[in-house]
């Protein structure tokens, strides 16, 4: 269970700041802070957990708690983990069938990415599309959903979604491409856009490579 000691990187800060969210699974958009009825968690997420059986909401760190007291760790990194793996049972129906709260392949998405993206995209002035492939679907429809006025930014390490209909080099128009780690694009984002002090405000919560970057950023500019 990684995502429990897990931080969420200067890209997840900066859509804390700009208060919106759409897709990410591992759940550390919850650690930021970001208002919940601007999240959209397209493919579910690690940080809730819940019964296959029944629909039951559970905790997250006795769940956690559970995981290590009671799976393998086919790894063989936890010295403390059991050696046989025993069922973590819903409080509710007593069904083994806890889990994250992840959208399994082959499973339909929740209904309220449907909803928002009929309702929020028409309306968009601008898409940010962050660190992904955009070849799984619907979720990567979010690209083209959009009025044809509405900018698109795409960041990350290579091109993505031509097929789409994204633009890029001199053919490009209401496309732009800022290419590179998205962890360093979003924070020299957050410089020119000046919330620098905000940034500076989450510093403890960032993980370590993320911290060293953002130090090293501020002593290249001071």
């Amino acid at each position: 269970m990684v995502i429990c000691n897990s931080k969420p990187r200067k890209c997840y800060k900066l859509l804390r700041i700009l208060s919106v969210s759409i897709g990410p699974v591992l759940g550390l958009e919850y650690q930021c802070e970001i208002p919940q009825d601007k999240m959209v968690p397209v493919h579910g997420t690690m940080s809730k957990i819940g019964c296959e059986e029944c629909g039951a909401q559970a905790d997250f760190e006795t769940f956690c708690k559970d995981v290590k007291e009671n799976i393998k760790d086919i790894y063989g990194i936890d010295n403390t983990a059991p050696q046989r793996s025993k069922n973590i049972f819903c409080k509710n129906c007593r069904a083994p069938a806890l889990k994250p709260t992840t959208v399994l392949f082959g499973s339909s998405l929740p209904e309220r990415f449907f909803t928002c993206k009929s309702t929020d995209l028409p309306d968009a002035d601008l898409v940010m599309i962050l660190g992904t492939s955009l070849v799984v679907g619907p979720a990567n429809s979010i690209a083209y959903a959009i009025s044809e006025e509405c900018l698109r930014v795409v960041i990350n390490r290579e091109p993505v979604g031509q097929e789409l209909g994204i633009l890029y080099g001199d053919d490009a128009t209401r496309d732009i491409f800022l290419q590179g780690d998205v962890d360093a694009v979003c924070l020299d984002l957050i410089i020119r856009l000046g919330w620098l002090d905000e940034l500076l405000q989450m510093k403890d919560s960032l993980p370590e490579a993320s911290k060293d970057l953002l130090e090293a950023t501020i002593q290249t500019i001071s």
